[in-house]
């Protein structure tokens, strides 16, 4: 282990999160194979500190985010785990902290890749598109599901990183899965290779920026990053969280309430198919 390696990172139980650090590059694993990555709050809280912590480091130069297994990059916050608090206040607490910490690999001050094997759904989706740049393999897919269960996308990211808006509203809209090769069609992806080759591109665009003057590297982001928001971006994910949370916190719903219900009950296939009929 190099001296600039940060140690492996773990969190209770099943929920693990892996960084390990060499010559500059961070590879940052949600290690979850067997749950397809799924976020829970205790992995959140990790990924929340180790941004922090590579925040703070002098010789990163880059970041590469990934998924362990070929299954999934991550298919979002895990639906038994992450249920929807009761009351209004704890509705917004929670999703201003997931938006918080989303917002914090957004503004990271080094270029990030997302090296995506799978499926990439919902807020695994947004982890992917928040990236500065994201590889997929020939087997990836892309979707935000969300909308099917009366909520919406974590994050608005869609009209900023699509090159085919209708496209984007398609996904966001039916709640519809995209190929891999529909994604870099829409220009939501900038490259596909095959899926074992995933992590050793990333890997190389990773070196191609650590090779780069990082003075330059990080002053271009600022430059990219403050063009986004003069087209809005910032405004616009505040508004659109607000709406989220008032589409989480909703009741009296018939169709949200039956689904509701089901998660309580734990019976996860039940609303998975209410979900998607």
């Amino acid at each position: 282990m190099s001296d600039n390696t940060v140690p492996e990172a773990t969190v209770s139980g099943d929920d693990v999160l892996t960084v390990t650090v060499e010559d500059g590059i961070a590879l940052v694993t949600m290690n979850r194979p067997a749950k397809l990555n799924a976020l829970t709050p205790p992995l959140m809280s990790q990924f929340d500190h180790e941004l922090d912590r590579l925040r703070g480091l002098k010789e990163l130069r880059a970041l590469i985010l990934t998924g362990a297994g070929d299954r999934a990059f991550s298919v979002g916050f895990d639906l038994v785990e992450c249920q929807v608090a009761s009351r209004t206040d704890q509705v917004v607490e929670e999703t201003d902290q997931n938006f918080r910490i989303l917002m914090k690999l957004w503004d990271l001050p080094v270029p990030t890749i997302a090296a995506v094997r799978g499926y990439a759904l919902g807020a695994g989706a947004n982890l992917a598109w928040l990236c500065d740049i994201v590889i997929a393999g020939e087997n990836a897919s892309f979707g935000e599901p969300e909308v099917k269960h009366l909520s919406l996308a974590p994050m608005l990211l869609l009209p900023w990183m699509a090159g085919n808006q209708k496209l984007a509203n398609l996904l966001y809209l039916t709640g519809t899965r995209l190929s891999a090769a529909e994604a870099l069609a829409g220009g939501m992806v900038a490259r596909i290779v095959p899926d074992g080759e995933v992590l050793d591109a990333a890997q190389a665009i990773a070196a191609e920026i650590a090779a780069v003057p990082p003075f330059a590297v990080r002053l271009m982001k600022q430059s990219l990053r403050a063009g986004y928001d003069a087209m809005g971006f910032r405004v616009a994910q505040e508004a659109h969280r607000s709406r989220d949370e008032l589409a989480l916190g909703a009741h009296g719903i018939p169709e949200r309430d039956h689904l509701a219900e089901l998660l309580r009950e734990g019976r996860l296939k039940e609303f998975l198919s209410a979900r998607d009929s």
